[in-house]
């Protein structure tokens, strides 16, 4: 046990990196039949301690349309993707992701629109 408690003390401690934090990692929208394009933001602030640049905003569904308002965010910047839902007419729930993608090391961020599109 004191060996453990060696070690850790030790051992340098590594803080969170920060990146983006989302408002919401997840949003609902629904669509009635006729209703045309869903508009929609996801909303994020910078909480590292240097810029960020978003790259490219990939979605899983050619049916989302997401473009940032710009593309460089300093530290504790706060900013929006505008999307658009362009209904598909299949009635029910179904999920999308969106990906953001920076110029920070690792994998993109992942978001998820769950859509539901109701007949009238």
């Amino acid at each position: 046990m004191k060996l453990l408690l060696c070690l850790a003390l030790l051992l340098p401690s590594v803080a969170p990196a920060g990146g983006l934090a989302w408002e919401k990692t997840e949003i609902a929208i629904e669509s009635l039949e006729g209703g045309g394009k869903v508009p929609g933001e996801l909303r994020f602030t910078n909480t590292s301690g240097q810029n960020i640049r978003l790259r490219a905003v990939p979605a899983s569904c050619g049916c989302i349309a997401a473009k940032p308002e710009k593309r460089d965010y300093a530290p504790g910047e706060s900013g929006v993707i505008p999307f658009t839902y362009t209904p598909k007419r299949k009635w029910g729930t179904r999920a999308y992701r969106v990906f953001v993608v920076t110029d920070e090391p690792g994998h993109p961020y992942e978001l998820r629109l769950i859509v539901t599109e109701t007949r009238r």
